[in-house]
Protein backbone atom coordinates (compact mmCIF):
# COMPACT_ATOMS: atom_id res chain seq x y z
CA UNK A 1 0.00 0.00 0.00
CA UNK A 2 1.38 3.33 -1.13
CA UNK A 3 0.63 6.86 0.26
CA UNK A 4 -1.81 7.54 -2.62
CA UNK A 5 -3.18 4.70 -1.15
CA UNK A 6 -3.72 5.87 2.47
CA UNK A 7 -5.49 9.38 1.61
CA UNK A 8 -7.91 7.85 -0.35
CA UNK A 9 -8.87 5.31 2.52
CA UNK A 10 -8.31 7.80 4.61
CA UNK A 11 -10.81 10.15 2.96
CA UNK A 12 -13.53 7.34 2.37
CA UNK A 13 -13.27 6.64 6.10
CA UNK A 14 -13.81 10.69 6.97
CA UNK A 15 -16.75 11.27 4.23
CA UNK A 16 -18.98 8.16 5.51
CA UNK A 17 -21.74 8.94 6.62
CA UNK A 18 -22.20 8.61 11.05
CA UNK A 19 -24.91 7.21 12.48
CA UNK A 20 -26.46 9.96 14.10
CA UNK A 21 -25.86 12.05 11.25
CA UNK A 22 -29.29 11.05 10.25
CA UNK A 23 -31.12 14.04 10.95
CA UNK A 24 -31.40 17.46 10.14
CA UNK A 25 -30.80 20.39 12.74
CA UNK A 26 -33.94 21.52 14.11
CA UNK A 27 -34.68 23.68 17.80
CA UNK A 28 -35.89 20.41 19.35
CA UNK A 29 -32.61 18.49 18.48
CA UNK A 30 -30.17 21.53 19.48
CA UNK A 31 -32.64 23.27 22.25
CA UNK A 32 -31.19 21.91 26.14
CA UNK A 33 -34.29 21.07 27.34
CA UNK A 34 -35.88 21.56 30.71
CA UNK A 35 -32.87 20.65 32.76
CA UNK A 36 -30.35 23.19 30.62
CA UNK A 37 -33.38 25.99 31.36
CA UNK A 38 -33.56 24.99 35.19
CA UNK A 39 -29.40 24.70 35.06
CA UNK A 40 -29.35 28.61 33.30
CA UNK A 41 -32.35 29.89 35.91
CA UNK A 42 -30.24 28.81 39.37
CA UNK A 43 -27.41 29.94 37.72
CA UNK A 44 -28.77 33.72 37.42
CA UNK A 45 -30.74 33.42 40.39
CA UNK A 46 -27.82 33.02 42.28
CA UNK A 47 -25.30 35.75 40.08
CA UNK A 48 -28.09 38.28 41.30
CA UNK A 49 -27.68 37.10 45.01
CA UNK A 50 -24.08 37.31 44.77
CA UNK A 51 -24.16 40.74 43.35
CA UNK A 52 -26.79 42.17 46.32
CA UNK A 53 -24.92 40.64 48.89
CA UNK A 54 -21.51 42.57 47.73
CA UNK A 55 -23.30 45.74 47.43
CA UNK A 56 -24.13 45.39 50.85
CA UNK A 57 -20.42 43.97 52.09
CA UNK A 58 -19.41 46.86 49.95
CA UNK A 59 -21.89 49.64 51.65
CA UNK A 60 -20.89 48.12 54.74
CA UNK A 61 -16.91 48.50 54.68
CA UNK A 62 -17.26 51.83 53.25
CA UNK A 63 -19.45 53.12 56.27
CA UNK A 64 -17.33 51.55 58.85
CA UNK A 65 -13.90 53.67 56.82
CA UNK A 66 -16.28 56.89 57.19
CA UNK A 67 -16.79 55.82 60.88
CA UNK A 68 -13.26 55.53 61.14
CA UNK A 69 -12.15 58.88 59.60
CA UNK A 70 -14.73 60.31 61.46
CA UNK A 71 -13.08 58.81 65.05
CA UNK A 72 -9.72 59.33 63.88
CA UNK A 73 -10.37 63.18 63.12
CA UNK A 74 -12.07 63.98 66.53
CA UNK A 75 -8.99 62.62 68.61
CA UNK A 76 -6.72 64.34 66.50
CA UNK A 77 -9.09 67.56 66.82
CA UNK A 78 -9.09 66.60 70.84
CA UNK A 79 -5.16 66.18 70.89
CA UNK A 80 -4.30 69.29 69.14
CA UNK A 81 -7.32 71.37 71.59
CA UNK A 82 -4.84 69.41 74.57
CA UNK A 83 -1.86 70.57 73.21
CA UNK A 84 -3.10 74.11 72.38
CA UNK A 85 -4.35 73.87 76.07
CA UNK A 86 -1.21 72.50 77.46
CA UNK A 87 0.74 75.24 75.66
CA UNK A 88 -1.39 78.11 76.94
CA UNK A 89 -0.88 77.17 80.66
CA UNK A 90 2.83 76.76 80.27
CA UNK A 91 3.05 79.87 78.41
CA UNK A 92 1.14 81.24 81.37
CA UNK A 93 3.05 79.82 84.13
CA UNK A 94 6.54 80.81 82.24
CA UNK A 95 4.69 84.47 82.61
CA UNK A 96 4.19 84.10 86.06
CA UNK A 97 7.01 83.10 86.94
CA UNK A 98 8.81 86.03 85.18
CA UNK A 99 6.79 88.47 86.48
CA UNK A 100 7.33 86.85 90.29
CA UNK A 101 11.11 86.77 89.55
CA UNK A 102 10.46 90.55 88.64
CA UNK A 103 8.20 91.27 91.88
CA UNK A 104 10.67 89.64 93.69
CA UNK A 105 13.57 91.96 92.56
CA UNK A 106 11.58 94.87 93.35
CA UNK A 107 11.23 94.04 97.02
CA UNK A 108 7.68 93.07 96.30
CA UNK A 109 6.46 89.23 97.42
CA UNK A 110 5.57 87.44 94.28
CA UNK A 111 2.29 85.74 94.46
CA UNK A 112 2.18 82.31 94.60
CA UNK A 113 -0.46 79.90 93.34
CA UNK A 114 -3.04 82.86 93.03
CA UNK A 115 -4.78 83.60 89.70
CA UNK A 116 -3.71 87.14 87.98
CA UNK A 117 -7.14 89.12 89.36
CA UNK A 118 -6.68 88.09 92.66
CA UNK A 119 -2.83 89.35 93.24
CA UNK A 120 -3.90 92.59 91.29
CA UNK A 121 -6.65 92.76 93.46
CA UNK A 122 -4.28 92.72 96.80
CA UNK A 123 -1.78 95.26 94.87
CA UNK A 124 -5.14 97.15 94.78
CA UNK A 125 -6.15 96.68 98.57
CA UNK A 126 -2.62 97.48 99.34
CA UNK A 127 -2.22 100.99 97.78
CA UNK A 128 -5.25 101.56 99.17
CA UNK A 129 -4.59 101.34 102.89
CA UNK A 130 -1.01 102.85 102.67
CA UNK A 131 -2.69 105.80 101.17
CA UNK A 132 -5.97 105.94 103.46
CA UNK A 133 -5.46 107.30 107.11
CA UNK A 134 -5.42 104.65 109.70
CA UNK A 135 -8.61 103.99 111.18
CA UNK A 136 -8.04 105.51 114.31
CA UNK A 137 -7.36 108.63 113.10
CA UNK A 138 -10.44 108.95 111.70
Amino acid sequence: MNGAQLLLEAGVLLAAPNPSDGEEFNSVTVSPGLPGFFAAFVLAVMVVLLAISMTRHTRRIQAQDRLQARIEAEELAEAEERDGAEGLDEAEERDEAERAATEGAAGEQPATDQPAADAEDEREDRDEDQTSPPAEDR
